[in-house]
């Protein structure tokens, strides 16, 4: 079943520090990130994999939109909440006609999947930003993994 979400955090860099879900659904450790920009009416330019770092820290979670020149990058994560199976957020960036996304992903313990789906500010453009990982190895092995 493919499962479709939205929202966005911030642009990550290279291997970043990400909060997981509060009950723990996914493990520490590095997770090969494979992550495919998609406009309304056009054809995908395929996927492309990063590798994240994710920590339990106690908290909710927020994943970081990967996709180059997001314009959502550096504004906060906000209502981050956990719903059945995963966990969700929101994401307003300051100011009048500001970019905004919602996001929602589904966890197991080793993989995710999720959609960020953004509305540029100001503009009648959307996109989303669709998302699955899978665990592949510890934290410390990240830098060396892309």
């Amino acid at each position: 079943m493919r499962l479709w979400f939205c929202a966005l955090a911030a642009l990550a860099a290279a291997a970043p520090v990400v909060a997981l879900a509060e009950d723990g659904a996914l493990r520490d450790g590095a997770y090969e990130v494979a992550y495919r920009l998609e406009l309304p009416h056009l054809e995908s330019r395929g996927e492309e994999v990063r590798t994240l770092c994710l920590r339990d820290v106690g908290g909710a979670a927020a994943l970081p939109a990967l996709s180059p020149n997001n314009p959502l990058a550096g504004c906060p994560a906000r209502n981050v909440r956990r719903v059945e199976g995963g966990f969700a957020f929101d994401i307003v960036c300051p100011g009048g006609g500001a970019a905004r996304a919602s996001a929602e992903f589904s966890t197991s313990e080793e993989s995710f999947q999720g959609v960020i789906a953004m509305t540029m500010g100001g503009k009648n453009m959307t996109m989303s930003e669709v998302q699955r990982g899978r665990r592949v190895g510890d934290c410390a092995a990240a830098a060396d993994m892309r």
